[in-house]
């Protein structure tokens, strides 16, 4: 009996010796964790951006669109050239002069002026600035890609923080149990296998800490490119989340076509198509000219100067020079066919899209609402009863820290499911170019 008491001691002694050099490494790494993360609320609170102030920044500062502008502006200055004329052509030479008497012949002046028909400079000046408008789309197109991908790295990092601020909230609860844990096995009322559980709740709970640390400065940094800012630029986020009744909404093909900037970019591109159709019939009409032409004589022998004026017209009908427009007129006909098609199918695939992320939003919302009004309610009123029978020595420290994990994996399966909802949201937003 007195060889199990020293025994008992002595496992007593071990243990107490093991826990305070874990103590002493934990309050080590327990300083340095704060240290980490006093740097990065100081280095976060200098400003807070919302949604919105984020996407305003894509808009003026991203090369993308940067460069989508000056496409634009190259496009409407290109299509001024539509309204220069031909440069004017000048020769000079000796004319109608003999091989043997050079001084017998005469020297002619010759300048010619090509003038445009005025009806296809027009034409050609609507086709080439209603490029633009294709452009313009394009941009939006684009645009909408960016805020569709700006809105999901923020919406998960709204996500993240708060499963960061759950492992808080969860570290702070498992030290407490410790502690408790700590006092009743110094009375011979708790098991050391149960501790050291505990223990390694903690830093496995502290490594998911990390683990969200890390992951939230990395959706800083996705943002901050976006944003076409400095890398290690960082902001506090709005958590705020306003709730959207997309699933409600019924939008018609009207709609998603005055909605969506891709389908409006197919209707600039059947303008252009019938711009540059009316450019080529502009074809069959002619263009005009002029020709002067001085002969100059310096012959020793008494001989007049002489002229010539001539006026120039093009005749652009003949069967072999108007297959070319007559061709071209037929192909663009087949190819606002083709854009007509692509932009029903384009139509018909987003009805589709949509009708499938209503559903899945009603699904998510339904499984969102059973974990907040049920699931959560459920373990953590099995967590709370657990720990006041633990706490009356009627309840064993495994069930304990088995109910408040399962209380805190329902938390993140909420989360993950909040994390599903918004990522659909999102994708709904992307499909109707809602900003």
């Amino acid at each position: 009996m007195k060889k199990n008491k020293i025994n008992k001691q002595l496992s007593i002694s071990n243990w107490q010796r093991a826990i305070g050099k874990g103590q002493l490494a934990k309050e080590k790494r327990k300083f340095a964790y704060c240290l980490l993360l006093i740097a990065y609320c100081f280095s976060t609170t200098a400003q807070t951006l919302t949604l919105d102030s984020v996407l305003n920044r894509i808009e003026n500062n991203h090369p993308m669109l940067k460069m989508y502008d000056e496409q634009i502006h190259a496009l409407k200055n290109t299509s001024q050239m539509a309204k220069s004329w031909m440069p004017p052509t000048f020769s000079t030479g000796p004319w109608q002069t003999p091989y043997k008497s050079f001084r017998d012949g005469m020297w002619m002046f010759t300048g010619e002026q090509m003038i445009p028909n005025p009806s296809k400079q027009k034409a050609n000046y609507n086709f080439m600035h209603g490029m633009t408008a294709v452009e313009q789309t394009g941009k939006s197109v684009k645009r909408n890609e960016m805020f569709a991908m700006a809105k999901q790295n923020y919406y998960e990092w709204i996500v993240l923080k708060k499963k960061y601020d759950l492992a808080v909230q969860t570290d702070s609860l498992l030290n407490y149990i410790l502690k408790v844990a700590q006092n009743r096995y110094t009375y011979n009322k708790e098991k050391l296998n149960n501790i050291y559980k505990a223990q390694a709740d903690i830093f496995e709970l502290r490594n998911m800490e990390t683990m969200f640390l890390g992951d939230m400065k990395m959706k800083n940094v996705e943002l901050n490119t976006l944003m076409n800012t400095e890398k290690n630029f960082s902001f506090e986020i709005d958590t705020t989340l306003l709730p959207h009744n997309y699933e409600i909404q019924n939008p018609d093909t009207a709609l998603i076509t005055s909605s969506r900037s891709d389908v409006k970019q197919f209707d600039a591109s059947i303008k252009v198509a019938k711009l540059q159709q009316q450019y080529e019939k502009s074809k069959r009409l002619p263009d005009f000219g002029v020709s002067f032409t001085h002969m100059q004589t310096y012959s020793v022998m008494p001989m007049p100067n002489l002229y010539s004026a001539m006026a120039l017209v093009t005749v652009p009908i003949v069967p072999w020079a108007s297959g070319e427009y007559k061709n071209k007129i037929n192909g663009l006909d087949n190819t606002v066919k083709a854009i007509n098609f692509q932009k029903q199918a384009l139509i018909n695939e987003t009805a589709g899209t949509i009708a499938s992320l209503q559903t899945q939003i009603i699904s998510a919302k339904k499984q969102l609402n059973n974990y907040k009004d049920n699931i959560i309610p459920a373990y953590y009123k099995s967590y709370q009863i657990s720990m006041i029978a633990y706490e009356q020595n009627t309840e064993d420290l495994f069930v304990v820290l088995d109910g408040l994990k399962m209380y805190r994996m329902a938390k993140i399966n909420e989360m993950e499911q909040l994390k599903t909802l918004l990522k659909l949201q999102t994708e709904y937003e992307k499909e109707m170019e809602i900003r």
